[in-house]
C-alpha cells in the first residue's frame, strides 16, 4: 500500500470509528469529532510515516511504530480537547481507539496482502 492508500484508508477508518464511538452524543460534538478524526489524520500521518521509516533502523519496527504512534495520540487528543471539546481522559481514549483501529487495519492488510 503507497502511502496515499494509507492516508486514505486511515482517514476512513478513524472518521468510522469516531462516529461509532460519537453515535450516542449531541450532533454538533459527532460532527466535530468526526472532522477531528479525518483533519488530524491528514496532519499527522505523513509525519508518522516519514517518522517510522527513519527511526526504524535505529529502534527497529515496532520500537518506531510504538513511539511515533504514541506521540500521534497525544497530539490527535489535543485536537479532540479544543475541538470536540473533551475532557482530556476522554479525549486520549478517542484518539488512542481511533488511531490503534486504523494501525490494526494497516497491519491486517499487510498480513493478507503478503
Amino acid at each position: 500500500m503507497d502511502q496515499l492508500a494509507a492516508l486514505l484508508a486511515s482517514m476512513v477508518v478513524e472518521g468510522v470509528t469516531v462516529a461509532l464511538l460519537f453515535s450516542r452524543l449531541e450532533r454538533p460534538k459527532l460532527v466535530r469529532g468526526v472532522g477531528v478524526a479525518v483533519l488530524a489524520t491528514l496532519a499527522t500521518h505523513p509525519v508518522a510515516w516519514w517518522s517510522i521509516g527513519a527511526a526504524e533502523p535505529v529502534v527497529g519496527y515496532w520500537t518506531a511504530v510504538l513511539i511515533v504512534e504514541t506521540l500521534v495520540c497525544l497530539a490527535e487528543a489535543i485536537a479532540y480537547r479544543l475541538v470536540v471539546p473533551l475532557a482530556w481522559p476522554a479525549a486520549l481514549g478517542v484518539s488512542v481507539a481511533a488511531n490503534a483501529m486504523s494501525t490494526l487495519a494497516g497491519l491486517l492488510y499487510y498480513a493478507v496482502a503478503s
